[in-house]
């Protein structure tokens, strides 16, 4: 049985991760600060009976939770923002991995090489895109070996036998079928 591919750096595509995990921690920062303000409007108009130094006083409601609130947002958002941001390191690893490795393999096509395949770690996001692109090259590579195979075989009654015509123009034929599959 295989080892488990691992993949050690989880920064593949720095700039799409870095972009992603800001956009989700924006949002968090975002929401604390609706949160936040939703609660100052929510109390501005109450009023809070507190005992400070054994004095009893009346005080506006946002003023006496507003020192304490602002902590709390400001401490919980830091740890959600944390959370957030290693979440989707961790989701966005799963895209940028898939999309680096297909990357390099189209490279390695549009270069001629039909000779790998699209094979990318379970559970990583794109294994539908790399199954077909899979499939994709494993078609190109049985084209280009039946185009090999019936010029091999053109070369050969050419070399054998040049008058036979017959024999030529249906193996001109059969690499006519074989490239009419391409649409250029």
């Amino acid at each position: 049985m295989p080892a488990k591919i691992r993949r050690r750096n989880y920064f593949i595509d720095k700039r799409f991760q870095t972009e992603f995990i800001l956009r989700f921690s924006f949002i968090v920062l975002f929401a604390s600060l609706c949160l936040g303000l939703f609660l100052i409007y929510l109390t501005k108009e109450s009023t809070t009976v507190t005992i400070e130094n054994a004095r009893v006083q009346v005080k506006n409601t946002a003023d006496f939770m507003f020192p304490l609130l602002l902590q709390t947002i400001i401490v919980v958002t830091i740890v959600c923002a944390l959370l957030i941001a290693i979440l989707t390191l961790l989701a966005s690893h799963k895209i940028a991995g898939p999309l680096y490795r297909i990357r390099k393999e189209l490279e390695l096509i549009k270069d001629g090489s039909f000779t790998s395949s699209f094979h990318i770690r379970k559970g990583d996001q794109m294994q539908d895109l790399a199954d077909s692109l899979s499939d994709v090259v494993s078609l190109l590579r049985d084209k280009h070996k039946t185009l090999k195979t019936k010029n091999l075989e053109l070369k050969k009654i050419i070399e054998v036998n040049p008058e036979n015509k017959e024999g030529i123009k249906a193996l001109i034929n059969d690499l006519e079928h074989t490239l009419d599959y391409f649409k250029v």
